[in-house]
């Protein structure tokens, strides 16, 4: 059987990066889900196959460390492969790289399969590739399901309602937009900074309308930040910044 291992071509365009032409950190994982979705359909693992089923994937956690900045306006070159299966779980790694083969962003996402009918998750024993797994690694440490963020502190608190543009297939917020809403706070026009480290844990659907409230405080040099919707734990995220 074949390697799982699947390559695409992006181009880094205008919708992708911030006022600096600095590749938004949505706009990575957005290139992570598109070519995962892709890589699963070909696997025979997709959101069309498993909704046969009456399955769906749902993310948990995801990490993204930028080496080198994407260049604007320039192509770029992804690869995914899916780690071997844990007994629930399903671990998947990134390595964005640039024209001439040099590192740029590496990441991981950690997954699980939920059913629809009981909202339980689904064994991994229960799913088939088609293919041998990858023995490749940049990060051999098992995915986190949680960050446990705890402040020792009093957090500054704002608030996010979710909104049409926000939403997937699945009818819930897209991963990638609860880092629309840190960048958003984070960020101002004329900033020489960007968001070279992440790290989020998602705990809770968010939904149409839903208000999350979310909590701000700094640790060891990381901005943390911890969403709430209705009091439940909705989401944790660690921030990274590098200036320009």
């Amino acid at each position: 059987m074949e390697i799982m291992k699947k390559t695409m071509d992006f181009f880094v365009q205008t919708k992708d990066v911030d006022f600096n032409d600095t590749i938004h950190p949505t706009a990575i994982l957005d290139m992570f889900q598109d070519l995962a979705g892709l890589h699963a359909a070909e696997l025979g693992v997709g959101f069309e196959e498993l909704r046969k089923k009456n399955y769906a994937w749902v993310v948990l956690y995801q990490r993204f460390e930028i080496e080198c900045l994407p260049p604007y306006l320039d192509y770029v070159t992804l690869e995914t492969w899916p780690k071997p299966k844990h007994r629930l779980e399903f671990e998947r790694e990134y390595h964005l790289k640039n024209k001439q083969g040099g590192s740029l962003i590496k990441g991981i996402s950690n997954w699980v399969i939920i059913d629809l009918n009981t909202r339980g998750l689904v064994r991994s024993d229960k799913i088939t590739f088609n293919g041998e797994f990858h023995t490749v690694t940049n990060f051999p440490e098992k995915c986190k399901r949680k960050l446990n963020l705890n402040p020792n502190g009093t957090m500054e608190y704002f608030h996010y309602e979710v909104k049409s543009c926000d939403l997937d297939h699945n009818g819930h917020m897209n991963n990638a937009r609860y880092l629309n809403i840190i960048f958003n706070y984070l960020m101002s026009y004329g900033d020489k900074k960007y968001i070279k480290t992440a790290e989020i844990a998602y705990i809770k659907e968010a939904t149409f309308k839903d208000i999350i409230q979310i909590g701000h405080y700094t640790i060891d040099k990381q901005e943390a930040f911890l969403g709430f919707v209705n009091d439940e734990l909705c989401f944790e995220c660690l921030i990274g910044e590098d200036t320009l």
